[in-house]
């Protein structure tokens, strides 16, 4: 575990860890619907290039390669998508981000780390919003739309309809039929207005530390001028 990491970015593996571990339950054992598995199977695989990546990345940074790769080849078979028994082999990332985790001196200092960067911490929880958002609208809208002549009812749909209501792009949207797909539909609509109000505050928040950026630049070359 690459112990510079941000403890918010190990978070985010933890939750995507957990989330992955629940889904094959559910896909295995409580889900029948084709569709419904497609669309698990779709996201697995984004969380998968989340994995792949990560596990790129760690080994990059690694001190001893091999040391790593001692461990580090679990993650690495884990986080190739649809091999469900090699999907188990992620138990190993959760129990060694937890492990880091609970290495962090006291809860205090992890609540103080997310009260030290406003930003991580934000982002963290408009990440954590869409992604759950957006992953159990589009399973369950395949469910709430079975028994009507709706046109959302492949996987393709269902994640197509979730993304442009995100979007907010209504002209282009399968409206769904039923009460609770309409509810739902409300939902992503409000999520997609956070989401674009965090991509908002985060470009002013970037304008703004460049224009002090700037003025900071313009009162050194005064000060070099009148000294």
């Amino acid at each position: 575990m690459n112990e510079s990491r941000s403890p918010l970015y190990n978070l985010v593996l933890v939750f995507l860890s957990i989330y992955v571990l629940s889904a094959l339950v559910v896909e295995s054992f409580f889900i029948s619907d084709p569709e419904v598995k497609r669309v698990l199977q779709f996201i697995d695989l984004i969380v998968c290039v989340i994995f792949l990546s990560d596990f790129f990345y760690c080994l990059l940074k690694a001190e001893s390669k091999k040391r790593y790769l001692k461990w580090g080849w679990i993650d690495f078979v884990s986080s190739i998508p649809a091999i469900d028994p090699l999907r188990w082999g992620r138990i190993s990332k959760l129990v060694r981000i937890i492990r880091y985790l609970r290495a962090i001196k006291s809860i205090k200092i992890l609540i103080s780390s997310l009260h030290a960067s406003k930003y991580e911490t934000l982002s963290l929880c408009i990440f954590l919003i869409v992604f759950v958002s957006f992953t159990l609208s589009s399973a369950f809208i395949l469910e709430f739309e079975r028994h009507y002549d709706s046109s959302i009812d492949t996987a393709e749909a269902a994640l197509w309809w979730a993304f442009l209501n995100i979007m907010n792009a209504k002209a282009s949207i399968n409206q769904a039929l039923s009460a609770e797909g309409v509810f739902m539909t409300t939902i992503l609509n409000k999520v997609g207005l956070i989401l674009f109000a965090y991509f908002n505050s985060m470009l002013i928040a970037w304008l703004v530390v460049q224009k002090q950026q700037q003025v900071k630049n313009q009162d050194v070359v005064v000060n070099e001028e009148a000294s």
